[in-house]
């Protein structure tokens, strides 16, 4: 899939930068459009944040939401979008979405992407961590209108006048700086900063420290590039952590730049979460985007995820999230035969930490959380072995971007649009608002990825 070598071509059709889902599906539709494509990435992998994400799917309609008797309406989608948003969402391309969303389904499918229903949340479609973005490469790979080159970075995009369209991009590719010429549009698909301790400090820096856990290629050049150009900015103010990435080998481990750690979900599923104290801070069963806030406020910003033996048999198989098996081998998850010994791993004080579960699994019996008022998944944590991972805020992705129209053309501060220039994916903002809907981001990626690739080929959206 690596390819090191080799002459990149000078001139192109349409010029794709990123090669994460939404890179893939621009480079497949332009290319299924007719025009000759080049698909560039930065890092030495195809896939980006989306090789990492946990695989879910958010598209109503489908064959599979209706098979699984899920009443459902793009309406209510629409609705169910803008709450998440908090209606800050850009209208066009809540729309666009909506309007595109099952077509892309249909599109991922032809592609070899193979979907499952996951029943117990409507909408959500799995396929397993990295598995789509596979699927597309392999299809991307085999088109003969597409070139593919990875390693290979751009720095700046250009205009040949000062009012024209953007037609060339400077890239590096090994030791050399090479010009490409895109004659009919470049699509920016670089995904996020999250990797980007520059950008963190500007726009995030509470986050400076999180777990990392998106693309480690994804350090804010498409967002830079464009900028340059005069593109506007949305959502970047409401650029949030997921509270759960897990630690590596705590109190002594230090994230390495290439590493990405497991995401660690355990309360959502009858765990609970305790600070440095031993003691509970929250009602665990809220999403880990509401938890982050109070998390970020608990001595080091650390929270420790607690359950038993009952819960490790729902570890999840082939993905980011929730793979306990793959955790606990990597030494971000550790067990014990007591809650003592389990509070010694990580340094916790065994008395506080046996008098929170005590409290807490007395709770249970009676049926009423009476610290926090949990309701959903309350489980006694009874069942030995016991396990503990450390976990913090992870920023997984940064969901806010250059703003584009409906189209997926970049537009400026003033609503104009940059001639030539189309984005997709994580660089984007605007569609998530100021919140997250929970598997949104592959869905809506792969939606104006598609989008954004037909109309950087000249084809009507």
């Amino acid at each position: 899939m690596l390819r090191e070598s080799g002459t990149l071509p000078e001139t192109v059709e349409v010029l794709v930068l990123g090669a994460g889902i939404a890179g893939h599906c621009a480079a497949l539709a332009a290319a299924e459009a007719g025009a000759q494509v080049l698909l560039l990435e930065k890092s030495g992998q195809p896939g980006g944040s989306s090789a990492m994400a946990g695989g879910g799917f958010a598209f109503s309609g489908t064959d599979l939401t209706i098979s699984a008797g899920q009443d459902d309406s793009l309406e209510a989608f629409r609705r169910d979008l803008f709450e998440s948003g908090q209606g800050q969402n850009s209208p066009a391309l809540i729309d666009r979405f909506l309007e595109n969303q099952l077509e892309a389904y249909a599109f991922l499918k032809a592609h070899g992407v193979k979907f499952e229903i996951y029943a117990a949340v409507p909408r959500i479609h799995t396929t397993g961590t990295g598995r789509a973005v596979t699927n597309l490469h392999v299809a991307a790979r085999a088109h003969p209108c597409i070139q593919f080159f990875s390693k290979t970075s751009a720095m700046r995009l250009h205009r040949s006048a000062p009012d024209g369209p953007v037609d060339r991009a400077t890239v590096f590719y090994g030791d050399q700086e090479l010009t490409i010429t895109a004659t009919r549009g470049i699509v920016l698909a670089t995904g996020g900063f999250s990797r980007s301790r520059e950008m963190l400090r500007v726009f995030a820096p509470e986050l400076l420290d999180a777990v990392k856990h998106g693309g480690v290629a994804n350090t804010g050049d498409g967002l830079m590039m464009a900028t340059m150009l005069g593109a506007g900015l949305a959502d970047i103010g409401h650029v949030t952590g997921s509270f759960g990435g897990a630690i590596r080998n705590y109190p002594h481990g230090v994230q390495g730049a290439d590493e990405v750690p497991p995401l660690i979900f355990a309360f959502q599923a009858g765990g609970i979460i305790v600070n440095r104290n031993g003691q509970r801070f929250i009602n665990e069963d809220q999403s880990y985007k509401t938890l982050s806030p109070a998390g970020m406020k608990q001595p080091g910003g650390i929270g420790f995820q607690i359950f038993d033996e009952k819960l490790i048999r729902l570890s999840l198989a082939d993905s980011s999230v929730n793979n306990y098996a793959e955790a606990l081998h990597g030494d971000y998850l550790r067990k014990a035969d007591t809650i003592p010994e389990l509070a010694a791993r990580m340094g916790l004080d065994a008395d506080a930490l046996q008098a929170t579960i005590a409290r807490y699994n007395a709770d249970v019996v009676n049926g009423t959380d009476g610290e926090f008022g949990r309701v959903k998944d309350l489980i006694a944590i009874d069942t030995p072995p016991y396990y503990i991972a450390a976990t913090a805020n992870a920023l997984t992705s940064t969901y806010g971007g250059i703003t584009t129209d409906g189209g997926m053309q970049v537009i400026d501060w003033l609503g104009e649009p940059i001639p030539g220039l189309f984005a997709a994916g994580e660089v984007v903002g605007g569609f998530h608002g100021a919140g997250y809907y929970s598997a949104s981001s592959l869905s809506s990626s792969a939606t104006f990825g598609m989008c954004a690739g037909r109309a950087a080929a000249g084809v009507p959206i």
